[in-house]
């Protein structure tokens, strides 16, 4: 026989084809019986459960005011609202922060297709756009319930 072929004999031979079973425990005595929920864990006896213990209630303090929530992303707070706004004729959708409740708000409203935008004002809880021709003006109100209110004056 050539040294290859001994060598595969021999290799057969001492190695097992799987490892070993795993000794399986002892079965346990009657009467005995453990939860299959805890293995390896507690063992109870029939006719004597255990104590069940329950720890106090604990009282916790009430959780403190976050304060406001910062704002969505790609929702403008007022400020940057005045500085990006673009008045041109037709409807604009804006997402706005709204300043008494910290959550962003869906903004639409309509500028006419004549007439050139006289100026912006916003202050702490609206927007004002004055339009010179033909003095179309848009309210935008942020209530304290926070809803907002849109007018439209000639």
């Amino acid at each position: 026989m050539t040294p290859l072929v001994l060598g595969l004999g021999l290799a057969l031979t001492t190695t097992p084809a799987q490892p070993p079973l795993p000794a399986y425990p002892q079965p346990l005595p009657p009467g005995v019986r453990q939860f299959p929920q805890f293995p390896g864990g507690p063992v109870y006896r029939p006719g004597f459960p255990p104590a069940i213990v329950v720890p106090p209630p604990v009282a916790y303090p009430p959780p403190a005011n976050p304060g406001p929530l910062p704002p969505a992303v790609g929702a403008l707070t007022l400020d940057q609202f005045s500085r990006v706004f673009a008045p041109t004729p037709g409807q604009h959708h804006y997402w706005i922060v709204h300043p008494r409740t910290c959550r962003p708000v869906e903004v639409c409203f309509v500028l006419p297709n004549c007439g050139r935008l006289d100026r912006v004002r916003v202050n702490r809880s609206s927007i004002h756009i004055d339009i010179d021709n033909p003095d179309y003006d848009v309210d935008i109100d942020f209530r304290n319930d926070g809803t907002v209110r849109i007018r439209y004056s000639d």
